[in-house]
């Protein structure tokens, strides 16, 4: 080697492998461009440094691998390798650093917050009591350590049918040191009804008498035993394995209580008082919200943290979008869809015409109808009982929409279709039809054959061909 100082280091290194010591030069090259000097310099003034009575001077070279190891040109993972081989360098020269440590790795939080969608994969697969849990986390942000502590006597509301759910917390609930301490957080409707379909579990399958006292969420294999913080953050651990997503934390959930709360303009103060956060000095005196007041806010951010609801806009563009596209893909007319889908649910909603005349289509006249499909958007005008009689209507036409493409395709693979076959069976040619119920007699009576029925309401017939 060009310099004798590191063939006394890589002598001294002894059996370490080629790797390392391909890794330690290379660390040593990077230092030496660094501050600008050979590795025979960095030796030599090592040596006269330490001859001085003068102790910084003695110090000089720590303090140049300090400001090297602070300096941001290395990434945090290396750098510490890297203050290791120059400290090995400088020993195996017999010039050993003094008090010099490998700077601690400063790894940043992964601060995430679980959405509406991870929280619905961590239900699938879930017991109905980690899914009352993880809906209890998620739609109210309280600590794991509060929520083992919960009671019924916490959600007495929801034994009253009220919706949502307020839960009063104080101090010995939410931290049990921090006196005067309050929360005043809600159950979304989600939680709610996990949680009934929960306690109906306890009450029915295991046999368990419920009190005041009960705690809400308790262990599966004692009778009325509460869960310990090291269990909820197994059981939300479990989850996410099991949902094939990365890991969160119970705490995330809290996370993303704040962030929806604040996402749905809730003032600041008030999401404090729903958190059970100390308010500070300045903000005492103002803007204390009374438990109504909280609760109609909590109800306006409930559909940011809901599974089942959705917003009534956004349903009526969905129902709006697929009849477009049904429309479209099939060549008909708003009006003859709306006619089709009225055979699932025959009392569809009334809707506005164009003219503001309120109409059903069954009983829309044509020039009503070639009226309503210039002005689409009439649509908006239905409630929400009316668009979820229109969505189940879609559901099930687009099943039977389903059904018949499966049935042509089998169809087709039999080779039966409408058009003329030669369909041989020892007997000769046969043309083959798909008939309706209400046709087979004709065409019984007509001397075709009957071959198989697809349904209850459809029919393969056939006859000879000429």
């Amino acid at each position: 080697m060009a310099f004798d100082s590191v063939q006394q280091w890589f002598d001294r290194l002894g059996t370490r492998s080629e790797v390392t010591k391909k890794a330690y030069l290379d660390d040593l090259i990077l230092y030496c461009e660094w501050c600008q000097k050979t590795p025979d310099q960095l030796k030599q003034e090592r040596k006269q440094e330490l001859k001085s009575d003068d102790e910084d001077v003695k110090r000089t070279a720590e303090r140049r691998l300090s400001k090297y190891a602070n300096s941001g040109v290395r990434a945090q993972s290396s750098i510490r390798r890297a203050v290791e081989s120059i400290k090995s360098f400088y020993n195996y020269n017999y010039m050993k650093l003094e008090g010099m440590k490998a700077p601690a790795i400063v790894r940043e939080k992964d601060y995430r917050c679980p959405t509406v969608e991870d929280v619905r994969k961590m239900l699938e697969g879930s017991n109905l009591r980690d899914r009352a849990i993880f809906l209890t986390l998620f739609q109210t942000g309280i600590r794991e350590g509060t929520l083992i502590h919960l009671k019924l006597k916490h959600i007495k509301e929801l034994f009253e049918g009220k919706s949502p759910v307020h839960i009063g917390l104080r101090s010995q609930e939410l931290k049990g040191t921090y006196a005067g301490l309050e929360a005043h957080t809600f159950l979304g409707k989600d939680a709610i009804d996990a949680i009934n379909k929960y306690l109906n579990w306890r009450k029915d399958i295991k046999g368990e008498t419920l009190s005041d006292d009960s705690y809400l969420f308790t262990r599966l294999d004692a009778l009325g035993q509460p869960l310990g913080v090291d269990a909820i953050l197994q059981h939300v651990t479990n989850a996410c394995k099991q949902a094939g997503m990365a890991h969160f934390s119970p705490h995330d959930f809290r996370r993303a209580f704040q962030t929806n709360l604040e996402a749905s303009g809730i003032p600041a103060n008030w999401i404090k008082k729903m958190m059970g956060h100390r308010l500070a000095g300045e903000e005492q005196p103002y803007s204390i919200p009374k438990i109504e007041q909280l609760r109609e806010a909590y109800a306006r951010a409930e559909p940011k943290m809901s599974l089942t609801i959705i917003l009534q806009a956004n349903r009526l563009e969905i129902l709006k979008h697929k009849m477009k596209s049904l429309c479209d893909e099939e060549g008909t007319t708003i009006p003859d869809l709306i006619e089709e889908l009225q055979k699932y649910e025959p009392n569809l909603g009334m809707i506005l015409n164009a003219s503001g005349k309120t109409i059903a289509y069954k009983f829309a006249s044509e020039q009503e109808k070639k009226d309503y499909e210039l002005h689409f958007n009439a649509l908006d005008e239905l409630e929400e009982k009316q668009v979820e009689a229109y969505e189940k209507a879609l559901r099930a036409y687009e099943r039977e929409q389903l059904k018949e493409s499966l049935k042509e395709e089998l169809i087709k693979e039999l080779g039966l279709e409408k058009k003329k076959k030669t369909m041989t069976n020892g007997n000769g040619h046969y043309e083959s039809k798909i008939v309706k119920e209400n046709e087979l007699p004709k065409y019984l009576d007509s001397g075709w054959e009957f071959v198989a029925s697809l349904n209850h309401e459809k029919y393969i017939v056939r006859k000879a061909s000429d």
